[in-house]
């Protein structure tokens, strides 16, 4: 009975809503759209850049989100994940449900760097998905005419203290969180940065170049070149992932008493800034860690540094692929253990790590 009661007061809600923001009439096909603009980069990667003048964006936050005009969804700069695929386009929720979210008026330019629910608190997603969007504008639009920015969620440090270094004021900072349907004189979107082939595992193991060179060019004079002499563990119990759990050291404490006794610091990403991160890495000569987002910051290690990646052999190679970009001496730590078996995520499971075999990792 109480669920009947909630798809009835649903139903009323989605009902309310194309009363007050209009039915969403069909799709305005990519090929029929005349505002987009082309770019490309030297990896042959070309990517688009949508203009969509009086129109508005709805999002979920998590899988949806659409980008209306004339109450048309167009095709291209929205977008719906199923299954962590994008799926087609008449799949997109507005099409079922509507808008049922009340509409914020925004005066000005509104660049859209929305990308799913990864982007909204992942540090990998943040700087893969989210942050090169900006590099993609800037190919043929000057950022500061943008009015507002509209990101998957803006209140973490990381976040804050990216945006505060590629300099996008505060006042000009959106969450979707709290801006889930907005109107603007213009929304600008682009392609997603990495996503190239529809299919994000496969995608995600092989990362742009352009997108590292991004980082180490926009970051050069926070990489540190010194002689390397920092070797440390990465320790998720910082984790904000609601299933950190599920993927896990059996025995770490044993692992990280261990690593403390051979010189290694122990250290939680969460406890450092930004720019910190950055030179930590940058000055790493050794490196292990659980499988995790915060093995991203291999993007500002120096050439040769030595990286352990420990996981289970049925997880992708991510970061194996970015090391080998990098020139970095890796190596995989398949240790003992099992998959969890989620359908929202493969790289879920708990490890064993045999100390015997990761002190001969460390000496190889």
């Amino acid at each position: 009975m109480r669920k009947k009661i909630q798809n009835i007061y649903k139903k009323l809600i989605y009902l309310i809503f194309i009363v007050l923001n209009g039915k969403i009439k069909g799709i305005l096909k990519l090929k029929d759209y005349k505002d987009v603009t082309r770019i490309s980069f030297k990896d042959n990667i070309n990517y688009r850049i949508y203009f969509c003048k009086n129109s508005r964006i709805y999002t979920d936050t998590i899988h949806d989100t659409a980008i209306i005009k004339n109450n048309l969804l167009i095709e291209g700069p929205s977008f719906q994940f199923r299954n962590n695929v994008m799926s087609k386009i008449e799949e997109n929720i507005v099409l079922k449900i509507g808008t049922p979210r009340f509409k914020k008026k925004i005066n000005g330019k509104v660049f859209s760097l929305l990308t799913g629910g990864g982007g909204n608190e992942n540090y990998f997603h943040w700087l893969f998905d989210v942050l090169p969007r900006l590099k993609i504008l800037q190919k043929k639009f000057d950022i500061t005419d943008i009015d507002y920015f509209l990101f998957p969620e803006t209140k973490l440090k990381f976040q804050r203290e990216s945006l505060d270094f590629f300099q996008i004021p505060i006042s000009k900072r959106l969450s979707s969180r709290h801006n889930r349907h907005i109107f603007a004189d213009e929304i600008i979107a682009v392609d997603h940065p990495c996503v190239i082939l529809n299919d994000p595992n496969r995608d995600n193991e092989n990362l742009p170049n352009w997108i590292i060179n991004f980082y180490r060019d926009s970051f050069a004079s926070n990489i540190n070149n010194k002689k390397k002499t920092k070797k440390f563990f990465i320790d998720r119990d910082d984790s904000r992932s609601s299933v950190k759990h599920l993927r896990s050291i059996i025995n770490e404490n044993e692992v990280k008493n261990f690593l403390s006794s051979k010189g290694f610091q122990i250290i939680q990403l969460s406890s450092l800034t930004f720019l910190d991160q950055i030179n930590l890495f940058s000055e790493a000569e050794m490196v292990i860690g659980l499988h995790g987002a915060g093995l991203s910051n291999l993007l500002f290690c120096q050439p040769k540094t030595k990286v352990i990646e420990i996981k289970l052999s049925h997880i992708g190679n991510m970061y194996k692929n970015l090391g080998n970009q990098l020139n970095l001496d890796y190596t995989n730590f398949i240790g003992k253990g099992e998959q969890i078996n989620q359908k929202f995520s493969s790289q879920l499971g708990t490890i064993f790590v045999d100390l015997n075999e990761l002190e001969k990792c460390i000496s190889s």
